[in-house]
């Protein structure tokens, strides 16, 4: 018998992902307490994403589909705990949390199996105007506050003319289960299509036309949304980047934002290395497109563990790994993989959804309750050292 402390045990189960660990909270109240609490789950998101590890691509579409990213080799249905109809999409990730497009939307963590109804929150038409809404919704995460957050834009357009009226901007705190208006955005979000993909830096991020150049060769810009302090901010897009005629999309890999620009002959990906540095954009790849493929529309979801490859989404339909080095690809079979398909990266998490206050009060109350109650045995377990056998 080898006795280990607590710490390193901790410092052991940390890097597991979440299905085992959900079974261990069954060995025993302390087990049940240690995973539980903050610092454990502080730990075992943070051993995740540091190391690229518990990494799964969530597929959605006709239907929800789970691939692990260490082993690419089957795709699983998942089968969601609330109801969810096959034309219910996901705006993003944060953390392993999902925010679930459906009516009203649900925050999700499919690791956990916990979800949390959104809810209902009222729209204020603007009573002059005949007028049409469109929604746009994302989920990020508030670390001065330690909440994660569902911005929400309704944009009201004109039924006759289409064009942007105004909009109105709301914001739902998890921590307070309420959803709260802020300033409104001066600007229509036309590239977003309801799903704001990309959050990074505390910030959504989205293309915008620049009305004020709309003839010239720059006519689009990034905006930034920081869910911490609900302001606006410009990010800068590669220098001397012209952006007329093309398809651009903005993405994020490896924690930077990136770019996705569409030509009639080529797709270039950019990102920026350094976050809100102008000179720190790096062309990451350029592939050319066959007269077949005109319209060919790339996402790239992540590194290999080497950091030689990138796994590209390529027209919703298949999976390819992009060799950065040979710049030759490679076509990724999967079992069960739907014929039409979108992909988020998301990593396992044990954030919690029911009775959430934080990261940094995870479940407080039913935690006192079990310290209290199981403070003698604790002391007499603790005393004793922690017994396992290597």
């Amino acid at each position: 018998m080898t006795i280990l402390p607590l710490e390193l045990i901790q410092d052991i189960i940390c890097r597991l992902p979440v299905k085992p660990l959900k079974r261990f909270r069954c060995v025993d109240k302390l087990w049940c307490s240690i995973i539980d609490s903050q610092d454990f789950v502080k730990m075992h998101l943070l051993q995740s994403t540091t190391r690229n590890s518990n990494q799964n691509l969530i597929l959605g579409g006709l239907g929800l589909y789970c691939v692990d990213l260490d082993l690419l080799d089957k795709a699983l249905v998942i089968k969601p705990p609330f109801y969810y109809k096959s034309v219910d999409s996901i705006s993003n990730s944060c953390n392993g949390l999902l925010l679930v497009m459906s009516e009203p939307p649900v925050l999700w963590n499919p690791f956990s199996r916990e979800y949390r109804i959104l809810p209902d929150s009222s729209v204020e038409y603007p009573s002059q105007f005949q007028c049409y809404s469109k929604i746009n919704y994302g989920l990020g995460y508030d670390s001065m506050n330690d909440d994660y957050k569902v911005v929400r834009v309704v944009e009201f357009r004109n039924e006759i003319s289409h064009e942007w009226i105004c909009s109105e901007t709301k914001v739902y705190s998890l921590k307070s289960n309420l959803w709260r208006r802020v300033e409104d955005f001066p600007y229509p979000l036309p590239f977003l299509k309801g799903i704001w993909r990309v959050h990074i830096n505390g910030a959504l991020h989205t293309l915008v036309e620049d009305y004020e150049n709309m003839y010239l060769n720059r006519s689009v810009r990034i905006m930034a949304f920081s869910v911490e302090t609900e302001t606006h901010c410009e990010v800068p897009l590669p220098p001397d980047m012209l952006t007329k005629d093309l398809d651009m999309r903005l993405d994020v890999i490896d924690g930077c934002l990136c770019v996705v620009c569409n030509n009639k002959y080529r797709v270039n990906i950019w990102v920026m290395k350094k976050y809100g540095v102008s000179e720190s954009w790096t062309k990451l790849l350029s592939i050319g497109v066959t007269k077949h493929e005109p319209n060919h529309i790339v996402r790239p979801l992540v590194y290999s563990k080497d950091d030689n490859k990138v796994l590209l989404n390529c027209d919703d339909k298949r999976l390819v790994w992009y060799d950065l080095r040979s710049k030759t690809t490679e076509h990724i079979n999967i079992s069960g993989l739907p014929f039409v398909f979108y992909a988020e990266l998301c990593v396992e998490s044990l954030i919690p959804l029911d009775g959430f206050d934080g990261i940094d009060g995870i479940k407080k109350e039913g935690l006192e309750k079990r310290k209290k109650k199981n403070s003698n045995t604790r002391d007499d377990f603790l005393s004793e050292g922690f017994k396992l056998v290597l």
